[in-house]
């Protein structure tokens, strides 16, 4: 649990965009590892193993009834706006705000630093596929940054 628990939440929070939820799912995903427990050789693959397992249960939960039916407080008030909070990252911002196959595909590959073979495998689809999902989820992210965020010039 301590050595899963924050790369089960994290991944799970990008799915579902809510702290709660990915909780949620976080402990679903630890009780189906203590319940069934299933032994690896190799960490990588536990990893992947526990990473398949948390988006699968994300799916479930987006899936079901009570997902789709109900209304987040924050929706049902009239706050038209909502405020980042203090150090939050722009850029993990405009992630989470990207279509759901690219967001995935984007925070795959650079914030758990998965290849691209290894999300195809993870996600259920061709490399070539996620391939496309990083180059538009980049394009998407560019547009949404201004273009030029993080690019330094280095004049001669």
């Amino acid at each position: 649990m301590n050595r899963w628990s924050d790369v089960i939440l994290r991944v799970a929070y990008t799915w579902t965009g809510s702290p709660q939820d990915a909780q949620d799912v976080c402990q679903t995903v630890l009780l189906k590892m203590l319940t069934h427990p299933q032994r690896f050789d190799e960490p990588d693959r536990e990893r992947s193993f526990l990473l398949r397992v948390t988006i699968n249960c994300c799916k479930d939960l987006k899936k079901s009834a009570w997902a789709r039916k109900r209304v987040s407080l924050e929706a049902a008030a009239d706050a038209a706006v909502t405020m980042p909070e203090p150090g939050e990252s722009p850029v993990l911002e405009a992630v989470l705000a990207l279509p759901e196959k690219y967001r995935q595909a984007v925070y795959l590959r650079y914030y758990e630093e998965y290849g691209v073979d290894e999300i195809a495998a993870l996600l259920g689809c061709r490399p070539a596929q996620v391939s496309t999902w990083l180059y538009r989820g980049k394009a998407k992210l560019r547009i949404m940054l201004g273009g030029s965020y993080g690019q330094e010039c280095v004049s001669d």
